[in-house]
């Protein structure tokens, strides 16, 4: 009877909100960002489809609690983010969103034990993540980005929230030595609209477009090395194994590689861009096909004794675009600029500019590359005030475009670490037909904060 009350009790707490109101955190960010993009390769009606200079004004409220329906039993967890943005200037017309706010279900999971070793989750989970800033391998359950498609907040926090979590389920086991996980996706939607943009999409498209099942092997058993596997069944099954050595209690050496039996992003096709030129039209000029792939990452990461930290990785996928089929894409753009003088034609080529810009933000979306190798350098600074300076550069070694930026953050004093404000840069960098430069050489700086309230 008496632990019948117990449970009763606690259920009550939960569902009374008194433990969701104490264990809650709500975070308000806010920041104004400012960018210039010289003009690119793309022509919507004769124009470049971006602005050139803009400022964009970027807001968020994060809510997030958890509460025990059964004392250590059943828990209860979500985080909930509200986003919204307005440009100073009118965006153009590859950059317009369906809404300028949103909401977000970052998390809302069910969490049951049936001991300390085994659980069960379910619910809009977030999806297991690789040891590689840049893409890892082993990543298997990938999904789409879900915010803006002009602007971003760029608090490092946000990075996870803005891909979308997932809609299933997930059991996992932990052992003296290892430990097993299965996590279950379910298809609960299908990409209808590959000519829009990922955040125009709905949420189970971006999250749950594919059944995928996802079974987790991790070994604790060696000394200075973590092995792990990775297999995904379902619609397109792919093997993916990892290995992190710690070589030194300061420097640790992490690689991975995955084999796929399908493409793992929308491919551009030269035979449909060849109807096109032919006066056919296609209703789409990429797919996904059957093809086996490889992808590979090894990188090391050097930790001081002032715990700053230095990174150094490389990319390899067998499947991304070579340097002809890169070139077949982009003068097929150049050839869809041509006026043709038939209103109705350059509508219809416009049409298709708009198809490809989707397409090829999208595959960016789902945290994709296109090309075939890439080296990416970071480093993070910790100052003696707690501030830290964080600079990266991305290259695709091939085309030699590059992503560089540096971010800067730091907690304000006398606000309990309640508040932090922060500051950064960034810039793509290489020729209008180059993967990074592709829709025109960008800099852009921001600044913001982040408050606990």
């Amino acid at each position: 009877m008496s632990a019948s009350l117990i449970t009763t009790g606690v259920q009550a707490d939960c569902i009374s909100g008194d433990d969701l109101k104490g264990n809650a955190d709500v975070v308000l960010t806010a920041q104004a960002s400012y960018v210039n993009k010289k003009s690119s390769v793309w022509r919507i009606k004769g124009s470049n489809p971006y602005t050139a200079d803009n400022v964009y004004n970027d807001i968020s409220l994060k809510l997030s609690s958890a509460c025990a329906l059964i004392k250590d039993a059943l828990d209860l967890d979500f985080s909930f983010y509200a986003l919204g943005y307005y440009p100073s200037l009118s965006v153009g017309a590859f950059e317009k969103d369906t809404n300028r706010s949103k909401l977000l279900i970052d998390q809302l999971r069910l969490t049951y034990a049936f001991s300390d070793s085994v659980r069960i989750e379910g619910g809009k989970l977030s999806t297991p993540q690789g040891t590689f800033f840049l893409r890892s391998p082993a990543t298997l359950l990938t999904t789409f980005y879900a915010a803006f498609k002009p602007t971003r907040l760029y608090d490092t926090g946000m990075k996870s929230v803005y891909n979308e979590s997932i809609w299933g389920g997930r059991l996992s086991k932990e052992f003296r030595h290892y430990a097993l996980s299965l996590t279950v996706a379910p298809k609960l939607a299908s990409i209808k609209k590959y000519y829009e943009s990922s955040s125009n999409w709905s949420a189970n498209e971006r999250s749950n477009s594919s059944e995928r099942y996802l079974l987790s092997y991790t070994d604790y058993r060696f000394k200075n090395h973590t092995p792990s596997v990775n297999l995904l069944l379902g619609d397109s099954p792919s093997i993916a194994i990892a290995n992190s050595y710690t070589a030194t209690s300061q420097f640790i050496l992490n690689a991975e590689v995955a084999l796929h039996t399908a493409q793992q992003w929308r491919h551009f096709s030269g035979k449909k861009s060849a109807q096109v030129q032919d006066w056919q039209f296609p209703s789409s000029l990429y797919s996904i096909e059957n093809k086996r792939g490889l992808e590979f990452e090894i990188g090391g990461q050097y930790t001081t004794d002032r715990l700053s930290v230095f990174g150094l990785e490389y990319y390899l996928q067998s499947e991304g675009y070579s340097k002809s089929q890169w070139r077949e894409q982009t003068e097929f753009i150049r050839y869809l600029n041509n006026n043709t003088g038939y209103a109705l034609i350059d509508r219809a080529f416009d049409n298709y500019k708009y198809l490809m810009g989707s397409e090829i933000s999208n595959t960016s979306n789902k945290g994709m590359l296109q090309g075939k190798h890439y080296v990416n350098a970071y480093a993070s600074f910790r100052n003696d005030d707690r501030s830290t300076l964080q600079p990266y550069l991305v290259m695709n070694i091939v085309d030699q475009s590059a992503l560089i930026g540096t971010h800067y953050v730091k907690p304000l004093t006398g606000m309990d670490d309640k508040a932090e404000v922060y500051t950064g840069l960034y810039s793509a960098l290489g020729s209008q037909t180059s993967e990074f430069a592709l829709f025109g050489e960008t800099i852009g700086v921001y600044a913001g904060f982040k408050y606990h309230l």
